[in-house]
């Protein structure tokens, strides 16, 4: 009975490196499995450059007394076909003529320009509801620095520049239309609001337009 349980013990071990050995992979089937598996994974962790977005908006306008600029370069990533996150900047410059006015104490009215300048940064999602139809969210602080004027604090009567600082946070909800102009490019308009509408706020008090251009979404 000892050497028909040994012999048995010897063919299960003798099968099982059979088995072992002689898979199409010359590995263990489990070991094979855990190996795709374990590819698979580190494929789907890998950054795809393919999926990155660069676009934004660039501006530019004069009129009565008034000169305006701005660039507002962004940076996103495609996680889905259909839905974009990232972040972006923003620089906005504003020059009124003749905007403000003070009048001294001996009855003369001055008049002065107004000069502002913004800096901006911001984190945004959109997505996209059909193949031209978005709809955008986004969080953008502003921080503002102008020119103000005021009389002397010591008495003197006349009239000095300081500068003023401020900075005002925006949550902007928006529903955009996107139009393709190549096969990973398109532009895009949108109609947006800052539904937190604080003072300063750049976008207080109405829907505000943009128009913009993306590569990669």
């Amino acid at each position: 009975m000892r050497k028909i349980a040994t012999v048995l013990l010897v063919l299960l071990g003798f099968s099982a490196a059979a088995q072992e050995v002689y898979t199409s992979s010359g590995k263990a089937p489990g070991v094979k499995r855990k190996e795709l598996d374990r590819r698979k994974k580190k494929k789907d962790s890998n950054f795809d450059l393919s999926r990155m977005i660069v676009g934004g908006t660039l501006g530019f306008g004069m009129g009565n007394n008034v000169i305006a600029f701005n660039v507002s370069p962004m940076v996103g990533y495609r996680v889905t076909d259909k839905l974009a996150a990232g972040i972006g900047f923003g620089y906005q410059y504003y020059k009124q003529k003749d905007a403000l006015y003070l009048t001294d104490i001996n009855g003369i009215t001055s008049y002065y320009d107004f000069r502002a300048d913004m800096i901006s940064a911001s984190v945004w999602a959109r997505y996209l509801i059909f193949e031209k139809l978005f709809v955008h969210a986004e969080y953008e602080h502003n921080f503002f620095s102008f020119d103000d004027y005021r009389f002397d604090p010591g008495g003197s009567g006349s009239i000095e520049t300081f500068k003023q600082r401020l900075d005002v946070p925006s949550v902007l909800l928006g529903v955009g239309y996107r139009q393709p102009i190549g096969s990973n490019s398109s532009v895009y308009m949108m109609g947006f609001y800052d539904v937190l509408q604080r003072d300063y706020s750049p976008y207080k008090g109405s829907i505000q337009p943009r128009i913009g251009f993306t590569i990669g979404f």
